[in-house]
């Protein structure tokens, strides 16, 4: 399977590394994950460290960055992480993980959401495939309109800044759905332990479609 490349193309597949934001990670317990400024410090800390510079990973993580969200921890505790994240400076391209269709995107604005969010809709040997694209910059959504249609590796967007991207370091969050449900514009990204059943064969690991081979 060839890498595929979500963000600018310029960086390789050598120019990527595992990052962890477990709850398993105890430099957490001390320090505050949702802290931009702190984050900041642990990547570039880390890209020295690996030599490497685009932080990837999160399928199924239980994650400490949720802890402080009132929007994750009212009522039922959500902090598994459905979709994997690739975290690179704002204005960093997004490109199309296949040719697909503008299924629908929305500005997903409240604190701790998406910011700027697009859906494609791609078929895929016959099978409808969704791919979730978050935390975006404002400025794309000027140029998305349903039923558009996007090449595979086409620039589809770029990576916002915290102020417009629900208030993350500048990241991208995507995800792949075999069903929409009744959503546009936005699908849940992050479950509590006990609904996981209910996205079974809904959500789909990406890292067997892109990053498989990465270590």
């Amino acid at each position: 399977m060839s890498f595929k490349h979500l963000i600018d193309p310029k960086y390789s597949k050598s120019d990527y590394f595992p990052i962890d934001l477990s709850v398993k990670n105890t430099f957490w317990d001390e320090n505050d994950v949702s802290d931009i400024p702190t984050f900041e410090k642990y990547l570039e800390e880390k890209r020295t460290l690996t030599g490497k510079y685009i932080a990837h990973g999160g399928y199924l993580e239980q994650r400490a960055l949720y802890r402080k969200s009132a929007r994750f921890q009212a009522g039922v505790v959500r902090d598994i992480h459905m979709g994997i994240d690739l975290w690179a400076p704002a204005g960093t391209s997004v490109h199309a993980f296949m040719d697909g269709v503008v299924h629908s995107y929305a500005h997903n604005d409240d604190a701790g959401n998406y910011g700027p969010t697009l859906i494609l809709e791609h078929d895929l040997k016959g099978k409808k495939l969704y791919t979730l694209y978050g935390h975006l910059s404002i400025s794309d959504m000027d140029k998305w309109v349903v039923g558009f249609r996007f090449r595979e590796s086409e620039t589809i967007a770029t990576l916002g800044k915290p102020i417009e991207n629900g208030g993350y370091s500048p990241h991208l969050h995507f995800q792949i759905m075999t069903d929409m449900k009744d959503y546009k514009g936005d699908f849940p990204g992050v479950a509590a332990e006990n609904e996981l059943e209910n996205y079974d064969g809904v959500i789909l690991d990406p890292n067997e479609f892109i990053f498989e081979k990465i270590s």
